[in-house]
């Protein structure tokens, strides 16, 4: 939900960058286009924000994942040496 709204909220700022652009600077385009531009970097830098956030987060995921099945293995193997099991292997 969060990300979602960083999206709406960069494009909102570039629509209304460019609209103002436009309307306050008719016939100066180089002016409009440095306007677009800068609303182009700030989305830019937000979607680069959120690829980071969401790679973290797949990291962290993972690193949770390999936790819990490190612990289930470790108390498999705890099992069947309680029970004198030839393979005590998991």
């Amino acid at each position: 939900m969060t990300m979602k709204r960083t999206l709406l909220n960069s494009a909102l700022v570039l629509v209304t960058a460019a609209t103002l652009a436009a309307c306050g600077q008719e016939g100066e385009e180089n002016k409009v286009e440095d306007a677009m531009s800068n609303a182009g970097d700030a989305v830019e830098q937000t979607m680069d924000d959120a690829g980071d956030a969401l790679n973290n987060a797949g990291n962290a995921m993972e690193d949770t994942m390999t936790d819990a099945g490190n612990a289930i293995e470790d108390k498999c193997e705890e099992v069947k040496e309680g029970v004198n099991a030839a393979d005590t292997n998991c």
